[in-house]
């Protein structure tokens, strides 16, 4: 684990390495946040609980450093929905996020508070800025991994809680071959 001073790590579209901590998510993990709950239900009871997302992450701890993660989100569906992260806002809301795309297709749905949602694509070689105060999840939208890289302030935190009781306005499923942004009639605004 790499607590402090200066580092390198490698990193390519199966990871990074070396990282400190290793997060994995499964259908299991994101039950709640799928819209199509009968096709989730269908996969668990059929026996499946893919692994939908891997997150590698060097966390730092002194104000003023940055965190590094990499994260690799698998080609799937539920239902018509894409896999993607859970989503999260910031718990110290005047940060902002970095994303740097390795490989894939993808997009990145933001949200404010208010429920106004924003979406970019990400792919190789593409940037993707999150500024403060937005909810972000990414998504992916192509037929292999989608892997980027993420860097934020150290002090960030993550409000995974709000995404998940409310979730987010907005939803990307594919219809006729290719990705469309829906309303998400489940979602649960001011």
């Amino acid at each position: 684990m790499i607590l402090k001073g200066p580092y390198s790590a490698k990193l390519d579209k199966t990871g990074m390495l070396p990282y400190g901590a290793k997060v994995e998510r499964r259908l299991t993990d994101l039950l709640e946040y799928f819209s199509d709950k009968d096709a989730v239900n269908k996969m668990l009871s059929g026996g499946e609980n893919p692994i939908i997302y891997v997150v590698y992450e060097i966390g730092r701890e002194m104000e003023g450093e940055l965190n590094v993660g990499c994260t690799i989100i698998y080609p799937g569906k539920i239902g018509d929905e894409y896999y993607f992260t859970m989503g999260h806002f910031h718990v110290k809301e005047t940060t902002s996020e970095v994303y740097f795309g390795i490989s894939g297709e993808g997009m990145i749905l933001m949200q404010d508070r208010k429920g106004n949602v924003f979406v970019e694509e990400i792919k190789p070689e593409t940037i993707v800025y999150i500024p403060p105060g937005l909810a972000h999840r990414s998504v992916n939208t192509g037929k292999t991994e989608l892997v980027f890289l993420a860097i934020y302030p150290s002090g960030s935190g993550h409000d995974y809680e709000t995404v998940r009781k409310k979730g987010f306005a907005k939803l990307i499923v594919e219809k006729n071959g290719k990705p469309v942004i829906i309303d998400n009639p489940n979602y649960k605004g001011n």
